[in-house]
């Protein structure tokens, strides 16, 4: 079977897990091409108005792959970290592209609720009862595609910038934000036009202690400004997402924190409208107006 990951959301909270679990169970993956602009017009056609700016190309992927694939996986998405949980709009991801985009296509669906049960289970169940896999194929394809996924983590970590003796510039933001190229590739092409050494967060580390933030991603993001030591960050770029009511509640929070520990922080707001020259005049101003410190970063 042609099953279709639409390239979003949560593709990038679990990079490279689901193409390499559904293949070691015998089926053909298909992830759907990178976000452009014209996923994002397509999509506009479709979905709702007021969804945000990751939803809307999330519906783009998905109406990519109509036609193309014999069933789309679209799983609800309560936690993915145990006593944390996830954005609303994961909960109801299966309910409302059934309702809105992909009414008679056949949805492949799991419920991924790390507080009640682990991930490995769920997915275990879904290669033996709703895939038909024997126990023993159940059991490498979520071993090995959990190997496959930690691998991803780590090249991902070792990919960012190391450079000794300059400060870097720290790109914050969800995974589904920092890992697709519509929305972060303008912002992280011209960082580097500046010369700027930078590092985007990575997410491979989910046993990281409860901070009183009870949502996944923010708790994560919450223990990593926590940690930033001001002789090796010269400053925090936040990308946020209009529409985004979780990131309008916790920017302040991360400002605060920054301003703490004197690293400057800003929060980038992208939407569907957002221009390439609004958004490097905003980059361009922010590490114009730091250059007065005394700082290693080259500008």
């Amino acid at each position: 079977m042609r099953i279709g990951i639409p390239r979003a959301f949560y593709y990038h909270s679990y990079p490279k897990l689901w193409e390499y679990f559904f293949q070691r169970l015998g089926h053909d993956p298909v992830v759907s091409s990178p976000s452009t602009q014209k996923t994002l017009e397509t999509a506009s056609a479709h979905t709702e108005t007021e969804n945000c700016l990751p939803q809307k190309l999330f519906d783009g992927h998905v109406i990519s792959l109509i036609g193309r694939v014999d069933a789309i996986f679209v799983p609800r998405i309560i936690s993915i970290v145990k006593k944390h949980n996830c954005c609303p709009r994961f909960g109801a991801l299966y309910d409302a592209t059934r309702a809105v985009i992909a009414r008679d296509v056949p949805l492949i669906s799991i419920e991924i609720n790390e507080t009640a049960q682990p991930l490995t289970k769920i997915l275990y169940r879904l290669a033996r009862a709703t895939l038909g896999a024997d126990r023993q194929t159940a059991k490498l394809a979520v071993k090995e595609s959990f190997s496959v996924m930690e691998n991803h983590h780590r090249a991902q970590a070792d990919q960012q910038e190391k450079q000794p003796g300059q400060r870097k510039f720290l790109l914050l933001g969800h995974p589904y934000t920092l890992r697709d190229l519509f929305i972060a590739d303008p912002i992280i092409k011209k960082l580097k036009q500046l010369n700027v050494p930078l590092e985007l967060m990575t997410f491979g580390n989910y046993n990281i202690k409860p901070s009183g933030i009870l949502w996944c991603v923010f708790n994560m993001m919450q223990h990593k400004l926590q940690n930033l030591d001001p002789r090796d960050y010269a400053g925090v770029i936040h990308i946020s997402t209009f529409n985004c009511g979780a990131d309008s509640m916790m920017a302040e929070r991360f400002r605060r924190l920054c301003k703490q520990k004197n690293i400057p922080y800003m929060m980038l707001m992208m939407d569907e409208h957002t221009g390439k020259a609004t958004v490097d005049t905003r980059l361009e101003v922010f590490v114009d107006s730091l250059s007065w410190q005394r700082t290693d970063v080259a500008i």
